[in-house]
């Protein structure tokens, strides 16, 4: 169960720059973002969190590169006119690799997107879903909060 979490919060996480990758549609805006990401895997688990994405972020989100811990890849990708859709793979440090379909909708202050995830769990081949809905909550961020690295 914990190796699929981490997969699909690894393909979440990937998603989240998804929205933003096509250059000729509006990119997200930077600012105080809100996600939530739920992943049905035997039992259905929601998590929430805030970020703040500034300027210097937006092209660290729309490329994917939102933390050190994972690379995702998509092969597959169309992003136009407020739809997309990413066919590829997200691998963590430690090789373990999950395939993801994923489709949704997005504009330049909130996004969704529902994924199919497969992968293998001590060769066991798994599947799950997931979902993230994000949204805009602002132009500031709090003075306390980290900004992403």
């Amino acid at each position: 169960m914990k190796t699929i979490r981490i997969l699909a919060s690894l393909a979440a996480a990937g998603l989240l720059a998804a929205p933003a990758v096509a250059q000729e549609t509006s990119t997200i805006q930077p600012g105080w973002w809100e996600s939530t990401n739920t992943l049905n895997f035997v039992i259905r688990d929601v998590d929430r969190e805030r970020r703040c994405i500034t300027p210097a972020d937006v092209d660290k989100v729309m490329s994917g590169r939102i933390n050190r811990h994972y690379t995702c890849t998509y092969p597959e990708k169309r992003v136009a006119g407020g739809k997309m859709y990413f066919k590829g793979t997200c691998v963590d440090k430690r090789g373990r690799t999950v395939a993801v379909t994923a489709t949704g909708t997005y504009s330049p202050t909130a996004f969704t997107l529902n994924a199919s995830l497969s992968g293998k769990v001590a060769g066991v081949p798994v599947s799950a879903t997931a979902s993230t809905s994000a949204k805009r909550l602002g132009d500031d961020c709090p003075a306390q909060v980290q900004k992403l690295k």
